[in-house]
């Protein structure tokens, strides 16, 4: 079969419409990338379209994500409520 590109199975962010890793651009820049992903061999999917050998990507993108969305939930949840309030806003 001879040697493929593949990364960690926690750089793949998979939406249920796509597959998405995240690419370090350096400098504190990241582009998110949509990829097309083959076999998953222990914890490494071979990478078949999106990415190239040499790209760093994000591997803990799926824990950033998740984490973020599930603060926005909480906070979202919190609007509204006694002592919420900002200076000139709410109630």
């Amino acid at each position: 079969l001879g040697q493929k590109l593949a990364v960690p199975e926690g750089a793949i962010i998979d939406t249920g419409l796509r597959q998405m890793a995240i690419v370090d651009k350096g400098s504190g820049y990241f582009e998110p990338r949509e990829v097309k992903v083959g076999a998953k061999v222990d914890n490494y999917y071979e990478v078949i379209k999106g990415l190239k050998a040499g790209e760093r990507v994000v591997t803990s993108a799926n824990f950033l994500i998740d984490s973020e969305s599930k603060l926005k939930e909480a906070m979202g949840g919190m609007a509204g409520m006694p002592g919420m309030e900002h200076a000139g806003h709410g109630k």
